[in-house]
Order: C-alpha cells, then sequence, then structure tokens
C-alpha cells in the first residue's frame, strides 16, 4: 500500500498516514487517513517511515477493525514516486491502444 507518513504518535506504537492511489493521469489521490499500529520490535521500520515522506507498507489485519499491524515498510523518494506515476500513465496508454 502507498502511503504519505504524516505522524508518529505514542513512543513509536502508531503512526498517521494517508493511503494514495495513482490514477490513469498519473494524479496522485489521497484515499483515506488511517491510523496504524507499529510493532513494538522494529525499530528498523520505524526508522524507515520516520525518515520518509511516502513509503510503500505492508500490513497484516483488518483496516476497517482499526487492528491493522504494519510488517514491513520501504522507503519511497519523491523521484521514486514521480516513475511509479509515469509507469502508470504508460500502462493506462498501453491499455487504451489494446482495447
Amino acid at each position: 500500500m502507498l502511503v504519505k507518513v504524516n505522524r508518529i504518535y505514542n513512543d513509536n506504537k502508531t503512526i498517521n498516514v494517508t493511503k494514495l492511489d495513482i490514477d490513469d493521469y498519473g494524479s496522485v489521490i489521497p484515499l483515506e487517513e488511517l491510523v496504524l499500529q507499529l510493532r513494538s520490535n522494529s525499530d528498523s521500520t520505524i526508522d524507515i517511515l520516520r525518515n520518509s515522506q511516502y513509503a510503500v507498507i505492508s500490513i497484516q489485519g483488518n483496516l476497517e477493525a482499526n487492528s491493522s499491524i504494519i510488517i514491513s515498510a520501504d522507503s519511497m523518494t519523491l523521484d521514486e514516486l514521480n516513475k511509479e506515476k509515469q509507469k502508470t500513465i504508460e500502462a493506462a496508454i498501453d491499455k487504451k491502444e489494446e482495447g
């Protein structure tokens, strides 16, 4: 899941993020704001999230029940986000040409 990191709370136990999507035109669309749990033994994940504006995270649990725990995170720079936006635009163009 692609997210914008907003804030880490409660001595590194929860994080506030905005879930993002990229549309066919390359626009980044905020979908919803989430509060997710962090595992207490995940210092490297916390460091990644603390030092990143954007990240790709994997979660375990149910978003609707507010019981999601981040199990991994990879930092995403603005340049990497722009590359993903371009890939999405190109994929949408290719799909239109096939159809």
